[in-house]
């Protein structure tokens, strides 16, 4: 018999919102659809606080698996078997199953992070212990939960002669009853966590090609933000790997996301007008983060963002001292999030790795920031005399003549 595959989505936080819960599963549901192929979908539905997305027969596993697994607002999935609800259907079904369906199989596992994974995906024809855990969605069905493991437990054991293990069975049955159907699954993708993006508002990210700033970009699309990005260079003082590095970020980035756009601003004028006019090098660091605080400023009003983002982690470099955030900050009056703040570079740099940007952040790069860098920047600048420095340049006329030399890419 040839049984209907289905993705079965579970989420956690957006289960949380009373109210306001519908307007979240919706937006999972449209991030799914974006995300997942059109091509390969037959439904997708809000069922009872979980996501089931019936696929065609075609459809490629491996690629919808991947995908999935980038949609934020997800807690776990499964690929599973959409079988009736009826006991005796469903038990002669879920028999069926487990006696002719072939799984790759693979050794057990202690590590504790594979260990789960490893049991579900063992060859179900070879498999010696088991457990069924059943969970009902609909508390109006004949059987309780606990009926329904005892009654399809003995079952197995007596029709295919298997042993009953419930702490460490080679072969967990999950079974979930959903109104007129029952899913049958064999493991658990865990999911990235968070709120569906587009649910908490727009953000403009201040994005370089290093580390920092991409994961912090990420943490905010994991809290419900559309984030779009701006970069500031110094072309052609120093070369275009910085924004070519940048470019393949975003579209890294895109995969969680689905679109994005990103400002580009010549910032090389800036900084010469800076390294003329202030006689003290040192604060020269503290000077380009302000007039790019006020440029994206000017920008996120324009366009409607609510809120700036940057990868400052406390007292990582320079600019990012106590003090020297202090300044920055004062330089715009739009809230600044700075999701990486307690974060230590090792956990950065394993993030970057597990979102895919490592590879392309540990490229060699020059980018603006590094320009007319001192030997020894200020690590606690002091606002009135970084005031009074920028007395001397005309703000007006050079944060005017960035912005009119933006390059803007969808």
């Amino acid at each position: 018999m040839n049984y209907k595959k289905h993705i079965l989505i579970h989420y956690h936080e957006i289960s949380l919102k009373g109210r306001n819960r519908p307007f979240f599963e919706r937006a999972l549901l449209k991030n799914i659809k974006m995300s997942v192929p059109e091509s390969a979908i037959t439904r997708a539905d809000i069922l009872f606080g979980r996501i089931v997305v019936g696929l065609k027969g075609e459809a490629d596993e491996k690629l919808i698996k991947e995908s999935v697994r980038r949609v934020f607002g997800v807690a776990n999935f499964s690929f599973a078997f959409a079988l009736p609800s009826d006991f005796e259907k469903l038990a002669e079904q879920t028999l069926e199953i487990l006696k002719n369906k072939d799984f790759t199989p693979l050794e057990k596992s202690r590590h504790k992070r594979l260990k789960s994974r490893l049991l579900a995906r063992r060859s179900l024809a070879g498999f010696k212990t088991f457990r069924v855990t059943a969970k009902r969605a609909d508390k109006n069905y004949l059987l309780t939960s606990q009926e329904v493991n005892e009654k399809l437990g003995a079952l197995i054991v007596r029709k295919l002669g298997k042993k009953v293990d419930l702490e460490n069975p080679d072969l967990n049955c999950f079974v979930e009853i959903v109104s007129d159907s029952a899913f049958l699954y064999f493991e658990k993708e865990k999911g990235p966590g968070g709120l569906p993006v587009g649910t908490a508002g727009k953000v403009l990210s201040l994005l370089s090609s290093g580390f920092d700033s991409p994961v912090a970009s990420w943490q905010l699309m994991r809290r419900g933000c559309r984030v779009d990005f701006i970069h500031f260079h110094s072309y052609p003082q120093t070369s275009k790997e910085s924004q070519e590095n940048v470019w393949e970020i975003v579209k890294v980035l895109n995969q969680y996301q689905f679109s994005s756009k990103l400002f580009l601003i010549p910032f090389l004028d800036i900084q010469k007008e800076i390294s003329v006019k202030s006689e003290d090098a040192r604060s020269r660091v503290v000077l380009y983060r302000r007039f790019m605080m006020r440029i994206a400023e000017q920008i996120a009003r324009k366009e409607n963002y609510g809120a700036l983002v940057t990868g400052d982690s406390l007292g990582q470099v320079a600019s990012q001292t106590l003090e020297n955030i202090g300044v920055i900050s004062q330089a715009t009056i739009m809230p600044i999030f700075r999701p990486l703040i307690g974060t230590n570079k090792e956990d950065i740099i394993d993030t970057a790795r597990q979102i895919g940007t490592y590879e392309i952040s540990a490229r060699p790069y020059d980018d603006c920031c590094s320009l007319f860098l001192p030997e020894h920047p200020e690590t606690r600048a002091k606002l009135e005399v970084i005031l009074e420095i920028e007395k001397k340049l005309d703000e007006d006329k050079l944060i005017s003549e960035a912005v009119g030399g933006i390059e803007v890419v969808e």
